[in-house]
């Protein structure tokens, strides 16, 4: 055995001859209650001689308590600033055109059916409604997507007029 296993063999054995042997004291004895020594502090009319009368207030109303009922608005929490407001760049009465919406970015057409590697070059089966395609690394796609990279799990895509970076899921490299 290791000088541990020995160790702690001696600490247990210790422990178990005081637990066996330790307890000199009798067994807990029953306690009962006893009355309280002075009776006459338990009766009512000494309980209400002794203690002093509390007051309770009035309810007053919020707007009392809070702030007046005008009509003026105070924020809970607001800050304050003693910096006067900044200028507006336009006029108070001019209308701001809103902004130009960029166009809405298509979902991707395509579905992914499956890949097939070999010498390292990748090739990933797609399809687009009925028709089906065989894309590799660069390639573009009816002038609108490129194939950015082919790399297991993923394969990137980017859409061309708005140069918008897409990826498709497709799976390990296994």
């Amino acid at each position: 055995m290791k000088r541990k296993h020995i160790v702690l063999a001696l600490v247990f054995l210790l422990c178990a001859g005081l637990l066996a042997f330790g307890r000199t004291n009798p067994a807990d004895q029953v306690v009962e209650a006893v009355p309280r020594a002075s009776a006459h502090a338990a009766t009512p009319s000494a309980r209400a001689a002794g203690a002093e009368t509390v007051g309770i207030a009035a309810l007053r109303a919020r707007t009392e308590l809070i702030g007046s009922t005008t009509g003026e608005h105070r924020e809970l929490f607001g800050s304050r600033s003693m910096a006067p407001p900044l200028p507006s760049a336009a006029p108070a009465g001019a209308e701001i055109p809103p902004l130009p919406s960029e166009p809405a970015v298509p979902s991707l057409p395509f579905t992914y059916l499956g890949k097939q590697g070999a010498d390292g070059n990748w090739e990933v089966y797609l399809t687009r409604g009925d028709e089906t395609l065989i894309v590799r690394d660069q390639m573009v796609i009816d002038g609108s997507y490129r194939v950015d990279a082919i790399k297991p799990p993923t394969m990137t895509l980017v859409y061309l007029p708005l140069k918008l970076v897409q990826t498709i899921d497709i799976g390990s490299a296994d």
